[in-house]
């Protein structure tokens, strides 16, 4: 009778077990919580909410929103910041990296109707993922007559410059008056981000790509402040979207910006990808930005091969 009874309760401990190990296994293997974007304030490292970061961009007269180009969540986030600006009363105009300054005119005639979307399709050489992650602002920006700025170097000329060829006189009025490319601490982020590129091996090579980088930056820097000292009469807004390359540590076309008009107040918001663990390495990332926007990836059945032109952009 005895061993019955021991029998009997050494069966139920053992499916006790395996029922444990059951449950731990299926816990293991449920699905954990999707990981949500959040805005980070880097100086205090606190999270904080849209209407908060937007009041407080509202004091600076060049806003930064450094992206990842090809990333759903942040292109979602510029468009709210944009529309959250002038919810508040903003006088903004926007200010793009992915439009050249050889389609400035191409841009007005869309913004006035004065030309249907194919032919501004046709006519401004949009970034193969324009449908996707731009079209909203701009369209956002036709509604609420809204400049654009198409602020940077023609792609052509870019290569040329990277290339150490001579810019022919009639293409010298789309780059900046002035450019620099100073071996500094730009420099040493770019050699790192360009190690491994391929076709950027050698020294002469590397320093012709940096040129061309830095021209970039200077001609964006360049259509902002001219943006702004042409319209003097009341006070602007510019927000400029670029790679957060370009704005990062307040290096690149945000440093030209202040050589430029050292009076004006910049603000840069960055974004950077939330780990799969879901912790935020934040020392470092605190340090690119005055904001970080902590995106997540895209979904796997969403994501897309960029178009060379835009991955040649991704800094």
């Amino acid at each position: 009778m005895v061993l019955i009874v021991k029998t009997t309760v050494l069966a139920i401990v053992c499916v006790s077990c395996t029922t444990s190990l059951l449950v731990a296994q299926d816990l293991a293997d449920a699905p954990s919580e999707p990981l949500s974007p959040q805005i980070m304030n880097a100086k205090s490292g606190k999270p904080v909410e849209l209407d908060e970061l937007v009041a407080d961009l509202r004091s600076s007269e060049v806003i930064f929103l450094g992206e990842q180009h090809d990333n759903d969540a942040g292109h979602e986030f510029q468009l709210k910041v944009i529309q959250s600006l002038v919810a508040q009363g903003a006088d903004l105009a926007i200010s793009m990296e992915q439009f050249e300054r050889d389609v400035q005119g191409v841009i007005d005639d869309y913004l006035a109707n004065r030309i249907a979307e194919e032919q501004f399709l046709e006519s401004s050489r949009p970034w193969k993922n324009y449908a996707k992650h731009y079209r909203a602002i701009i369209e956002f920006a036709k509604e609420k007559r809204l400049p654009v700025l198409a602020a940077n170097i023609p792609r052509k000329l870019a290569a040329e410059i990277a290339q150490d060829n001579t810019i022919k006189a009639n293409q010298q009025v789309f780059l900046p008056r002035t450019t620099t490319a100073p071996e500094d601490v730009y420099w040493q982020n770019f050699l790192a981000t360009m190690k491994g590129h391929v076709g950027a091996e050698g020294s002469k090579k590397l320093k012709s790509f940096y040129k061309a980088q830095c021209m970039k930056d200077d001609a964006m820097a360049e259509s902002i402040t001219d943006y702004i000292a042409k319209n003097p009469h009341r006070p602007k807004t510019v927000v400029h979207l670029c790679g957060h390359f370009h704005s990062d540590y307040g290096l690149g076309t945000a440093f030209r910006v202040v050589q430029r008009d050292p009076l004006l107040r910049i603000a840069v918001v960055t974004m950077e990808t939330i780990p799969e663990n879901g912790e935020l390495e934040t020392e470092a990332v605190r340090a690119r930005g005055h904001y970080i926007f902590w995106t997540v990836k895209n979904p796997s059945n969403a994501e897309e091969i960029m178009d060379e032109k835009v991955k040649d952009e991704e800094k």
